[in-house]
């Protein structure tokens, strides 16, 4: 039997053809052997500012509105807008005539009160000469009666005409009483038509300048329950205030005395400076974002800042001068792995960033550094055996690993950790501190937990890349502060690799949260 060979053609036509493709798509399609042109920058000396940007308004320091507690109509009007005041100069009038004819009229009834003093102290005097005529009376008739030489009535009659003196004596006393009460209260009615009349003028209670004019001459002032406002008056603009509106997340950077730099859309060249004058309490929320009113005073001797003006304001919350620095690049940077050695260090340790910068501000001795660290160590090891104990414990049916804690790890990195966290710092340190250290601790307590962290940076070393660890300090937009590294100036660390023969790799940069 004849056997066909056409199959077997067929067959190793289709392997062929295969195999011939994979051949061409390996040969394409291949990644080949990776370089990479690496950017370093150097570590150098400088300042670093980190600040918080917010807008603010411009206000003066004082301002005050002047109103009128009379109704009447505008007389004269003697400033306008811009216009300069002092204290206690005119600045309107209300008509004065129905409170001239007040005043005229209180002193005419101040004068018949007076005159009604006057005859009651007359009627006094009368009153008191009868009384003593009555008096006088009586001792006569008792003294013709020891002698039997006038009957007894004629003695009733005496005594009852002293009886009577006296009694219109007391009378005549309380209407001169009441008559001086009176002049008393006319008085007062006339002290008020004075006071009224007086303040048909308008006067400035401060110096400053009139900012606002709500009058014109023939306007009808209504007073009410409401004082209607006339003028508004700036105090002495030559020093002013901005009323910044911070987010809650920032507020608690700002402190009273801290460095303020500023701009005005009038002038957008010109930087003006000024400070934190007074952070207030109590929050705003609008459409649910809590702010808080940061009062920023500023010099302004040139005047050309003005009530209402919009700044764009930097608050300057820490500085560092003369410090090593490190681009934030080169923080962020993460190489790909074929520039990485086999070992590699893992995550930054807090704790080591926190001994190497209590270490160097406290001057720990060496036994001090090992009982820190060991106590650190100990801390943590018990922390996580309780975390585990709680993330197996069944909470409403679930386990609570089914609830991941990154989100909350995360931010209380960045936070400078929970308050469990400072408290035990607080107790490790406390038993190998001396008091005189302890005390330099609290002091300086809340600013290495904000602004401590660990960090690894990397240098280029042949073909491939070297690791190195660092504590760092406070940052900018720019620059961190180098604590601690065994890296010193001048010394070159990666900021990006790009890799050729294809599209550039980003440094790797961690995404900020």
């Amino acid at each position: 039997m004849k056997r066909s060979t056409g199959g077997w053609f067929v067959t190793l036509a289709v392997v062929g053809t295969a195999a011939l493709a994979g051949a061409g798509w390996y040969y394409f399609f291949r990644e080949p052997t990776a370089t990479f042109d690496i950017q370093t920058v150097e570590l150098s000396r400088g300042s670093i500012e980190r600040s918080i940007s917010a807008t603010g308004s411009v206000e003066a320091l004082v301002t005050v509105d002047v109103s009128s507690q009379l109704s009447g109509q505008i007389s004269a009007v003697s400033v306008d807008f811009n216009s300069p005041v002092q204290k206690g100069g005119n600045l309107a009038v209300i008509d004065p005539r129905t409170f001239a004819a007040r005043v005229a009229s209180a002193e005419a009834n101040l004068a018949i009160a007076r005159t009604t003093v006057a005859v009651g102290e007359a009627s006094v005097v009368k009153s008191k000469a009868l009384r003593d005529q009555a008096q006088r009376s009586v001792e006569r008739q008792r003294a013709l009666i020891a002698r039997n030489v006038t009957s007894a009535a004629t003695l009733d009659t005496a005594e009852t005409e002293l009886a009577t003196a006296k009694a219109d004596l007391a009378v005549a006393e309380a209407q001169l009483e009441n008559a001086r009460a009176t002049v008393k209260q006319r008085e007062a009615d006339l002290s008020q038509a004075k006071l009224d009349l007086d303040r048909t003028q308008i006067r400035a209670p401060i110096d400053g300048v009139v900012i606002a004019r709500n009058i014109d001459l023939g306007s009808t002032v209504a007073a009410s329950l409401q004082a209607p406002v006339l003028f508004q008056i700036a105090q002495d603009l030559k020093q002013i205030q901005i009323l910044v509106l911070v987010d809650e997340a920032d507020i608690g950077s700002i402190e009273t005395g801290q460095n303020v730099t500023f701009t005005v859309d009038a002038f957008p060249d010109r930087v003006f400076r000024g400070e934190v004058a007074q952070v207030r309490i109590a929050g705003t929320t609008t459409n649910n974002v809590v702010t808080y009113t940061v009062v920023v005073r500023a010099q302004n001797p040139q005047q050309k800042l003005l009530p209402g003006m919009t700044a764009t304001v930097r608050i300057v919350t820490g500085t560092r001068r003369d410090v090593l620095r490190v681009p934030n690049e080169a923080v962020r940077f993460t190489p790909p792995t074929d520039l990485t050695p086999a070992e590699s260090p893992g995550r930054p340790n807090r704790d080591e960033a926190i001994v190497a910068s209590i270490s160097e501000k406290l001057k720990l001795s060496d036994e001090q550094i090992k009982q820190f660290s060991e106590g650190l160590a100990a801390a943590r090891v018990s922390r996580e055996a309780s975390r585990t104990l709680r993330e197996r414990r069944p909470a409403n049916g679930e386990t609570s690993t089914s609830v991941s804690p990154r989100r909350g790890a995360v931010r209380q990195s960045a936070s400078g950790g929970t308050p469990e966290r400072r408290g035990r710092l607080t107790r490790v340190l406390e038993g190998i501190l001396t008091p005189e250290q302890f005390t330099e601790f609290k002091a300086l307590r809340d600013e290495w937990r904000d602004t401590t962290r660990p960090a690894i940076v990397w240098t280029q070393s042949g073909k491939a890349l070297q690791p190195h660890r660092m504590v760092l300090g406070l940052s900018d937009e720019t620059f961190s502060e180098v604590v601690r590294a065994e890296l010193k100036e001048n010394d070159r660390v990666v900021t990006r690799a790009r890799r050729n023969g294809g599209a550039e790799r980003d440094s790797g940069r961690r995404g900020r949260r």
